[in-house]
């Protein structure tokens, strides 16, 4: 009896081995990349190089090394804003760039 349940658990470790061994196949070959490919491309999950716009930008700002390039990111921007905001018209008039290729809307000649 002995001989028959070690006989039963071998068989059923190289059917185990077996059904692994025709799984791991199955994936290799051009037609395994191919539907591999295909399911992936229908599973709807986006890599970065097919998103754009907020979706990209948020995606990135989640890296962790992107963060310091994010901060200065921000930081050059909110400066660039609060210039931009204190910018007032009679700054607009003292400024000799822009009294002369902006105020009357005619390019200045040199």
């Amino acid at each position: 009896m002995a001989d028959n349940a070690k006989y039963e658990e071998v068989t059923n470790y190289f059917k185990e081995r077996m059904e692994v061994s025709k799984k791991i196949a199955a994936g290799r070959g051009k037609d395994a990349r191919i539907a591999a490919a295909a399911a992936k491309k229908a599973s709807g999950v986006q890599t970065w190089r097919q998103m754009t716009g907020v979706r990209l930008m948020a995606h990135e700002i989640s890296h962790v090394g992107n963060r310091p390039f994010m901060v200065g990111f921000a930081a050059v921007g909110v400066l660039g804003m609060l210039a931009q905001s204190k910018f007032s018209d009679d700054a607009k008039a003292d400024s000799q760039y822009w009294s002369t290729f902006h105020a009357d809307g005619k390019k200045a000649a040199h």
